[in-house]
């Protein structure tokens, strides 16, 4: 992610990669779950989100014009999955659901890298509330993890973690609140030029902070029911002992549209 400040081209490659096997992986955890999706049209919507991309950058248009035109084409496509697919399996009693689920995993899977890349390509400080998006997850899953471990008493949802606590929840959200605080007001405050007092500013961030937690815990729990209900315990084994990409990015697909909205919040009100 370091290069990726002097050369956002980097950032482009890095969620070209992690496209490719995110995709691989779900695609593969859907169909174990007795799931039938399209390949083509998913393959088509993960294309089609590409050229948007493209055309963002031929086009020259601005993050707000690239994320709209995004919203509109590719939100259209993923619904018109759930109707395309019937039509074309007509003798598949789940052909609606396998196309509700091939939109899905289109607009799951598209929508946080291409925030990620109009961040880095559109944003001219994109890098550093990216940073933010790569990093919460992190910082929540840590201190959650230890507040857990020292205090956890209640469960939070058993029936998908097991071992997630509320307590656990509550405090990696507190800290995760806290770190990005004190970064964006060392960091972002000074490098955006932030026109409002350090101190509001600070409150702002605290609050977005916590929601951008929050996000990442839904991220990991959205992802421990896709597992849960696909009857898989990782979604491959390309890191060795921690799972497949889905599995290390599972928040970050959460946290990144929330670090684009910090941004554009910041670029627009600020």
């Amino acid at each position: 992610m370091v290069p990726a400040l002097f050369w956002p081209v980097t950032a482009v490659v890095m969620s070209a990669i992690i496209l490719v096997f995110a995709c691989i992986e779900l695609y593969k955890a859907i169909k174990n779950g007795g799931y039938n999706p399209s390949r083509s049209l998913f393959i088509i919507g993960i294309v089609l989100a590409s050229l948007v991309m493209i055309c963002g950058l031929v086009f020259k248009l601005n993050v707000e014009n690239t994320m709209a035109l995004y919203l509109i084409i590719v939100c259209m496509y993923s619904v018109a999955c759930g109707i395309n697919l019937p039509l074309v399996r007509p003798n598949d009693e789940k052909a609606f659901l396998n196309g509700i689920f091939t939109g899905g995993m289109v607009f799951y899977i598209s929508f946080p890298l291409f925030c990620l890349d109009c961040a880095m390509l559109f944003l001219p400080h994109g890098w550093y509330y990216m940073v933010i998006g790569l990093f919460a997850p992190w910082a929540t899953d840590t201190f959650a993890y230890f507040t857990g471990v020292a205090f956890g008493k209640h469960k939070i949802v058993p029936h998908i973690s097991p071992k997630k606590t509320w307590e656990g929840c509550i405090g990696g959200s507190l800290f995760c609140a806290i770190a990005v605080t004190v970064y964006s007001c060392l960091v972002i405050y000074k490098v955006d030029n932030i026109g409002i007092d350090i101190k509001v500013y600070g409150v702002i961030m605290f609050l977005l902070g916590i929601l951008i937690s929050i996000m990442s815990q839904l991220g990991d729990w959205f992802c421990s029911v896709i597992k849960r209900n696909t009857g898989i315990k990782d979604f491959s084994n390309l890191f060795p002992g921690h799972g497949g990409m889905l599995d290390r990015f599972d928040s970050a697909f959460f946290t990144l549209p929330t670090a684009l909205l910090l941004a554009l919040i910041a670029n627009n009100l600020f």
